[in-house]
């Protein structure tokens, strides 16, 4: 199996959390968007995200999906990034117990998953509590 080309085009949004700011009203997106949300503007810039924030909100995933079995069990959760971006992402390091509405957390580079057949190694931002 190979890597899509859209992946690896793309791979400073998975790695860096990349997004966008709108020059006109100073709005940022992630993910990125091509006409500014708040205003229509396309006058749009790469803006990296912040890498902490906290916990808007979270589930705990009992059954997820194919290829990602040796999660079980996913913690995902709405994070608003301290620019006031909300994205989604899972959370580890930690069991749901122990999680709180309002808990700060910063993003990390983690594993995402194993392609079976080929040994390919997908990689990408997860958060942890700080």
């Amino acid at each position: 199996m190979k890597l899509s080309i859209s992946y690896w085009r793309l791979k400073d949004r998975y790695y860096r959390l990349v997004g966008v700011r709108c020059e006109e009203c100073k709005n940022e997106f992630f993910p990125p968007v091509y006409v500014c949300r708040r205003c229509g503007s396309r006058s749009l810039t790469d803006k990296e995200m912040p890498k902490t924030g906290k916990i808007l909100t979270y589930t705990e995933l009992k059954e997820t999906l194919a290829g990602f079995e040796d999660q079980e069990p996913m913690l995902l959760g709405i994070i608003q990034l301290d620019n006031g971006v909300r994205i989604l992402g899972q959370i580890v390091d930690t069991a749901a117990e122990n999680l709180s509405i309002g808990d700060r957390v910063k993003a990390v580079f983690r594993k995402i998953q194993e392609h079976g057949s080929s040994g390919q190694i997908f990689y990408g931002y997860k958060f942890v509590r700080t």
